[in-house]
């Protein structure tokens, strides 16, 4: 999880979310994806964290708000996996005092729901990369069926009128007598 702030430039607002108030806001939401929580934590209430986020003025904090969801989303697949490769830990204690320590197995929909995922994943990224590779090919075709500009093609022709031995543009061609057509043909 990242711990850096999102935000470059909250500026102080006449509402009550200060930049201080936002940064606090944006850095529990990363934590925990609460924004009820978050608001809290930053002394404010849900509802005025929605509508600050609304308002055309608050584009950063906006933003931010996005990038601290992606953030807490991060955090909640890790500690899936952490569940799911190392168990939950269970302590047992009797009369106030530990007694155990003991691991239990992670739950098999847990594990079903993490493999589903990755699946899942694994397609978006298959499709991902089918649609880069498609529009590739239709970009270089596209090329392809663009006409030379007049530049290239001059150019290309002077070439070619080289390697067969012909003048450059603009003198005459010689008549060549293996090339002529006769009648009786």
């Amino acid at each position: 999880m990242s711990t850096q702030t999102h935000t470059p430039a909250l500026r102080y607002q006449h509402n009550g979310w200060t930049p201080e108030r936002q940064h606090r806001f944006l850095e529990h939401l990363a934590f925990n994806g609460s924004v009820s929580a978050a608001a809290r934590h930053a002394g404010m209430s849900k509802q005025s964290a929605y509508w600050f986020r609304r308002q055309p003025y608050a584009r950063e904090f906006a933003a931010a708000w996005e990038a601290a969801l992606a953030d807490s989303g991060r955090w909640v697949e890790d500690l899936a996996m952490d569940r799911l490769l190392d168990g939950e830990e269970e302590v047992i204690e009797r009369d106030g005092a530990v007694v155990a320590v003991r691991r239990r197995p992670a739950d098999v929909r847990l594990l079903l729901f993490q493999l589903q995922r990755l699946e899942d994943r694994r397609a978006a990224h298959r499709r991902l990369r089918e649609a880069v590779m498609l529009e590739r090919a239709q970009r270089r075709t596209q090329a392809e069926r663009r006409p030379p500009d007049s530049a290239s093609a001059a150019k290309l022709r002077a070439e070619l009128r080289a390697l067969v031995g012909l003048p450059p543009t603009g003198e005459p061609v010689p008549p060549c007598a293996d090339l002529a057509i006769s009648d009786d043909e």
